[in-house]
């Protein structure tokens, strides 16, 4: 994903910031459509796209945007992108030290990168983007910027969501974030009903685990 941002100056809105550039990654859902991170085409003013293999940038159309979530649908209009183009399927939420693997291309790179790791913690997390608290995977795979808005797969080749976020720290490493695919889906099923993303009635599940990462019980909460 290549993305031109403009960023609005909030203390003389009638003029406009100079422009930067972004690179992030995306995935293809099916109908027509692709999802990325919110992060990735925040004021954005132009995006295109460009799939394995193929040196050309196709525009994209940012369909919908949920800042809280950190993840956004886009289209492509030309029907040449498409050609050959495959679906992901989503798997279900992992559990604790499954195996888990992140695509996409960091730091702009032109061939993809794959890197390996397990689910370390799955607990509600602070989501910097929109400075929300959302349900999310911790994994320690390697994320890097670029790798931003790239599926991460389970072991049976399911997409288990959305990498999205790392902390940086001196006295921690390899800790990455993954948007799981129960939050995925509340986006998905916003938009489809209402035609754009509203962020009404988010449902988080917040799983409790045991000491032997066994589900032992859980609970709803309503945003």
């Amino acid at each position: 994903v290549y993305c031109t941002h403009t960023t609005p100056d909030y203390s003389l809105p009638w003029q406009k910031q100079r422009q930067y550039t972004s690179t992030g990654s995306a995935f293809i859902i099916g109908d027509g459509k692709l999802l990325t991170n919110a992060h990735c085409v925040e004021h954005d003013t132009q995006v295109k796209v460009k799939k394995r293999g193929d040196d050309t940038k196709y525009v994209a159309k940012v369909l919908a945007r949920g800042v809280d979530c950190d993840i956004a649908l886009l289209s492509v209009e030309s029907k040449e992108f498409w050609e050959g183009a495959e679906s992901l399927n989503f798997g279900r939420l992992p559990c604790l030290q499954d195996a888990v693997t992140v695509v996409g291309y960091p730091l702009g790179g032109d061939t993809i990168s794959v890197t390996k790791g397990v689910v370390s913690r799955i607990e509600v997390t602070s989501y910097a983007h929109g400075s929300s608290d959302l349900l999310g995977i911790q994994i320690d795979a390697a994320i890097n910027p670029g790798n931003s808005g790239g599926p991460a797969f389970n072991e049976q080749g399911e997409c288990i969501g959305v990498a999205f976020q790392v902390y940086r720290s001196e006295a921690a490493e390899n800790i990455g974030y993954v948007i799981p695919t129960t939050v995925v889906s509340h986006f998905l099923k916003d938009y489809e009903r209402n035609g754009k993303y509203t962020g009404e009635k988010l449902l988080l599940i917040i799983f409790i685990w045991s000491f032997f990462g066994v589900l032992s019980s859980s609970r709803s909460i309503y945003l």
